[in-house]
Parts: C-alpha cells; sequence; structure tokens
C-alpha cells in the first residue's frame, strides 16, 4: 500500500513537471510581448464615394468623421477642424504630405492625443490640407497613425479592428502578400495584371483604380504613345484633382485575389515617383475594387492578408 501511493504520488508530480514544462516550452515559442486579441474595433461609414470613413475623438474632442486612407503619410486635420481644436503649429519648415496624387507641403500641428475604436495614441501631430467634399468628413487617417496596428478593414461587415502591431494573426481563408515599406508608408506588393508583372499598393483613399502609363506600355494597352478610351478626372483624398484615360484590363490579380474586366485610370500620377516607380508599371487598387472586400494591412510585415472571395 506504500508503495503503491508512493507511486501514485510520484506520477502526478511527473505530470505536473511534463505540464510546467509543456507551458514553458509554448511561452518560449511565442514571440515575446505578442498579443492576438484586438486593442479595439469600430463601425466604418462608407460615403457616397465608396471611401471608408470612422469616427476619431482629438484631444477628447469630437468625435469627428475621417477619411481611412491607406496611402496618405500623415494624419490630416481640414484648416476647419485645426481652427475648432486650436492645434498650435509645431516649429520648423513645412513637410511634404505624400498622397494617391502626389504630394503638398503643410506645417505640423500639435494633437495631445487621437482615438479611434477606443485606443487611443499620445503626443500625435497632425498637417493641415483641404479634405473631400462629403459631408462632415473634417480629416484623413493615415499612415502615420495606421502604421502603429495591424490594421483589419471589413469593407463588406463595414468594420475596421485595431491589432497590436506584431499580433501573430492567421485569419482562415487569407493569405499573406509579402511586399515592402516605403519611407512614405505605403505598402508596395507584387501584383499581375494581364499576366504583367507590375506593383501594386492599395489605396483606401482613392475611388478609383489608377496605373501608369508604364503599365499600360507593358500590358500593349498604349497606342502611338498615348492609352485608349475617353478622357476622364478624378479627385484623391485630398481633394486635388488629375486627369488621365481609362483602359479596360481583363485581369488584375493581387496574391489570391483576382479582379476581371476591370477598368482602370491610366495616368503618370506623382506619387508614383514618390514611391520610387515612376519608371516602372505600377497600379495602386482602389475602392472601386476594394469596396465589398476584407484586407488586413500590416506595417510591421510589410505585408497586405487577402483573400480570393469577395
Amino acid at each position: 500500500m506504500l508503495e503503491t501511493v508512493s507511486n501514485a504520488r510520484t506520477m502526478q508530480l511527473n505530470r505536473l513537471i511534463a505540464a510546467l514544462l509543456a507551458v514553458l516550452v509554448l511561452a518560449a515559442a511565442a514571440p515575446a510581448g505578442a498579443r492576438q486579441s484586438a486593442y479595439g474595433s469600430a463601425p466604418l461609414v462608407r460615403l457616397d464615394s465608396n471611401r471608408p470613413a470612422v469616427l476619431v475623438t482629438i484631444n477628447e474632442q469630437g468625435p469627428f468623421l475621417f477619411v481611412v486612407d491607406t496611402a496618405t503619410t500623415n494624419t490630416v486635420l481640414s484648416p476647419m477642424l485645426r481652427d475648432r481644436l486650436r492645434a498650435p503649429q509645431l516649429p520648423g519648415p513645412p513637410v511634404e504630405v505624400v498622397s494617391a496624387a502626389g504630394s503638398v507641403r503643410s506645417h505640423y500641428y500639435r494633437v495631445a492625443e487621437i482615438s479611434v475604436a477606443g485606443v487611443t495614441v499620445e503626443g500625435g501631430r497632425a498637417v493641415v490640407i483641404a479634405v473631400p467634399e462629403e459631408t462632415g468628413v473634417m480629416g484623413i487617417l493615415g499612415a502615420e497613425y495606421l502604421s502603429n496596428f495591424k490594421v483589419d478593414l471589413d469593407m463588406r461587415a463595414r468594420r475596421m479592428t485595431l491589432y497590436p502591431d506584431r499580433a501573430p494573426l492567421q485569419p482562415e481563408g487569407f493569405m499573406r502578400v509579402q511586399g515592402t515599406l516605403t519611407e512614405h508608408g505605403i505598402i508596395v506588393v507584387p501584383a499581375r495584371v494581364d499576366n504583367t508583372r507590375v506593383s501594386a499598393a492599395f489605396d483606401s483613399g482613392g475611388r478609383h483604380t489608377i496605373a501608369n502609363t508604364w503599365l499600360a506600355a507593358a500590358a500593349n494597352k498604349l497606342v502611338g504613345g498615348r492609352a485608349r478610351n475617353q478622357d476622364t478626372w478624378v479627385r484623391d483624398a485630398a481633394d486635388m484633382r488629375y486627369t488621365g484615360v481609362t483602359e479596360g484590363f481583363a485581369r488584375i490579380s493581387v496574391g489570391p485575389a483576382n479582379w476581371y474586366d476591370a477598368e482602370v485610370l491610366i495616368s503618370d500620377i506623382r506619387v508614383f515617383d514618390k514611391i520610387g516607380h515612376g519608371t516602372k508599371p505600377v497600379i495602386f487598387i482602389g475602392m472601386d475594387l476594394m469596396s465589398n472586400r476584407r484586407v488586413i494591412i500590416d506595417y510591421a510585415g510589410a505585408s497586405l492578408w487577402l483573400s480570393r472571395y469577395d
């Protein structure tokens, strides 16, 4: 009997040691400081232009409606909102603000804190330029804020969720598309347009998908040095107007995501130069193609997560 009790206790002790070792192994395998749960989530507002917008609180004032723009570098305030917040101008010369249409210059203005979906970033700053002429829009939420997180934009469900930038997300049915992060905070990934290898970026602040003439030439869409079809124009998230010509493509692919018979604006907008692709085939995927999709933007990993289906 004594021998049986001793053996039982030994077995229990061995199981306890094994369990503790398993916990230690799992802890060692997990990235330091990794957290998978979301910081917060907020509903998206779909504007008439299909751009996503979200309610933002600045310096404990608001909320204010901001466009979520993955192709604009900075947080942008409208002149009216700057005056309402009485945001002080920071010392120093004007800085370059890069958006899908190119760049403009503005001074930085101090904002003590910016809060979205219950997540606050302190010690922030913003620039002041014109914003889209859409009802209620007071600013733009750009990469300077968004890059603090892993951003889940679900346009179909109309929801934005913010995760820690190193959160080990592995969404079912999604594939990671590895790219590079430019100095302006834009993620550029490999893509294909009509079997032509190109570079692509997701522009949630753009109404239309835009490609440069280098892409049009590589896809044999130029005739006499000019793309075919009708002239058109669009405005970007900073309300800047630019012109081009539209062209149809049979297929656009970014990782597992595909779009068929897509119309694309062909224009050599200045941002292509700014991200180092002025003389390379490049396309910015706008909300005309992304309005019903979900994308996870991984700034820390310089990648996009996409699925095969809308």
